[in-house]
């Protein structure tokens, strides 16, 4: 059982063509959705790859809660939008 709310476990099936093994944040409010991906090659091993998950869910939450609205809020946590 996933104990890690808004956060999905994917691992890849070998011999097929999808190989993504990684971690899926995905929150939905106001009819919108935000979902990124978090690869274990990205991060280098797949416990990183959750930490990473879980800290942007966590300030994505912190951030939602202090008021902000989801729209900016996703915006500003797309992987595209990263430096």
């Amino acid at each position: 059982m996933n104990t890690h709310r808004y956060i999905t476990r994917y691992n890849g099936q070998k011999g097929t063509r999808n190989t993504f093994c990684g971690w899926r944040l995905c929150i939905t409010r106001q009819k919108e959705t935000y979902v990124r991906y978090f690869t274990d090659r990205e991060y280098a091993h797949a416990d990183k790859a959750l930490q990473e998950a879980l800290q942007t869910r966590d300030a994505m939450l912190a951030a939602l809660a202090g008021g902000e609205d989801f729209p900016s809020v996703a915006a500003r946590y797309r992987k595209s939008a990263e430096p």
